[in-house]
């Protein structure tokens, strides 16, 4: 019994120091999950309402944008502003690998300029990484290759000379100029797999070349008196339902918000043609990051596109309405039939324009000496007619989206430069109104006979193999940015 009695005990004393024990680690565990749980905490905190509500649009839903951290290479965020949101960052070189030989210097901004023993200038920004590749030829031989990398990632590159260049912003975008005739270029643009040609003629300004659009198609005077007539009563359009889903739509909260109806054609127009700016820097910054995710939605711009900013660029396109009506009238009449010959000096249409939507990545120097950058679809105004002897015209920013040059930054820009956003505001509203006198904006009012005629100096057939040109030169590109992050020659 005895013996039983002292198995009993040890039995017992067993199971007691196993409840200690467990009870021992239950409250170890207990102490110990706070701790893990915190940063998950931490990394999502709650979004202010007010920032919910100016991310709401009535055209679809859209996502939430992440607490917003500072992102190296943008601009100070201006009092009041919320921090830039940048998407994930491009596949590009995030930062310059040094070599021997290399002599480097500072230039505006905070930038750092360096020429390297083979010949290639490479610009990094205030924070060290490359803004700007400049070889002397591309991997594959021939022209100067430069490449362009905004703060968003979105990449430019570009080989040749103006008249015969090949300009991609992806695979699978960009366009491939070529000379067609004396004094004239076209241009075979590539996009989603779609190639058309656009023409331009070539004059010269204060020792300044430019470019500028030729139609390929005039209207009849009573359409073109039509876009700009209003209806009499606001007729409802639904964006979303233009062709299909567009996902720029919601790409740029608290920006850019299409009205829900419209009183004339020019006012429809208005917003045809900011969108189609802001649809191009969608796309841009999609296909230069193919290899990454999708951009996510940007932060909500601290002031968006108001009816008094919308109410600029509709005067403009009346005015240039104005204009095609009178070219059209002029090159239907018998004795203007014939183009006539350029005159010298002859001052481009980009200094009768006042306000422009930027239609391609701009990197610029304020006056200031601050360096910030523009994409599609931000605003600026032309604040004077002189010609620096650097090309240079002055402008202001008036409107921007988030991580872009502020409203009211001052600084210069080519008239070269402007006079392509000129013949890109040409070219989108003559694309709008060829929506318009196909009667496709479902939902508004069919205007009169467009009575459209072609204008043989404008047209011109695709370069066949534009899409492969454009192609090769990414690859390079992609190459030549990855020999630059690893140092190599």
């Amino acid at each position: 019994m005895s013996t039983r009695r002292i198995a009993l005990t040890n039995i017992v004393f067993l199971i007691l120091v196993a409840m200690t024990l467990s009870a021992l680690a239950f409250a170890g565990d207990k102490k110990s999950a706070p701790a893990a749980a915190a940063p998950a905490k931490a990394a999502a905190p709650a979004k202010p309402a007010a920032q919910q509500q100016r991310q709401a649009a009535p055209q679809q839903q859209r996502q939430q944008p992440q607490q917003q951290q500072n992102h190296p290479g943008q601009p100070p965020v201006r009092p009041g502003q919320q921090t830039p949101r940048q998407t994930p960052p491009a596949a590009g070189p995030r930062g310059y690998a040094s070599r021997p030989g290399d002599q480097a210097k500072v230039i505006a901004g905070g930038r750092n300029e360096i020429h390297s023993a083979n010949g290639q200038t490479i610009t990094t920004n205030a924070h060290g990484q490359v803004q700007r590749i400049e070889a002397p030829r591309g991997l594959a031989g021939g022209n100067k290759i430069v490449i362009n990398r905004t703060p968003n990632g979105a990449r430019m590159v570009q080989t040749g000379r103006p008249g015969a260049r090949v300009v991609s912003f992806g695979p699978g975008r960009g366009f491939v100029e070529r000379p067609l005739r004396p004094g004239y270029i076209s241009r075979t643009y590539v996009v989603g797999g779609r190639s058309y040609a656009r023409v331009y003629r070539e004059y010269s300004y204060h020792g300044v070349s430019y470019y500028h659009y030729v139609p390929g198609v005039y209207y009849g005077s009573q359409f073109y008196g039509w876009a700009a007539t209003p209806w009499g009563a606001p007729m409802p359009y639904a964006w979303a339902g233009l062709a299909t889903p567009a996902p720029w739509l919601g790409f740029y909260p608290g920006y850019f918000t299409p009205y829900a109806t419209y009183a004339s054609p020019d006012l429809w127009l208005t917003d045809y043609l900011i969108g189609q700016n802001l649809k191009l820097a969608y796309e841009n910054q999609l296909a230069s990051n193919a290899d990454q995710p999708a951009p996510s939605n940007v932060a909500p711009a601290d002031s968006g596109l108001t009816p008094e900013v919308k109410a600029l660029i509709e005067n403009e396109i009346r005015q240039q309405i104005a204009d095609e009506k009178a070219a059209a009238v002029a090159k239907s009449s018998p004795a203007n039939g014939k183009q006539a010959a350029p005159v010298n000096d002859q001052a481009p249409p980009a200094l009768r324009q006042k306000f422009f939507v930027v239609s391609t990545n701009l990197d610029l120097t304020t006056t200031n000496g601050q360096a910030c950058s523009l994409t599609p679809g931000d605003m600026i105004q032309r604040r004077g007619s002189d010609v620096a002897a650097d090309g240079g015209i002055a402008v202001e920013v008036i409107k921007s989206k988030s991580g872009a040059c502020p409203a009211d930054t001052a600084a210069t820009v080519q008239l070269a430069d402007l006079q392509e956003m000129s013949n890109q505001f040409r070219e989108q509203l003559d694309s709008g109104l060829a929506i318009l006198a196909a009667n496709q904006a479902r939902g508004l009012p069919s205007g009169p006979a467009s009575g459209s005629h072609v204008v043989t100096e404008g047209t011109a057939d695709p370069v066949p193999d534009a899409g492969t040109q454009l192609a090769t030169q990414e690859s390079d590109a992609g190459k030549l940015e990855a020999q630059v992050r690893q140092g190599g020659n």
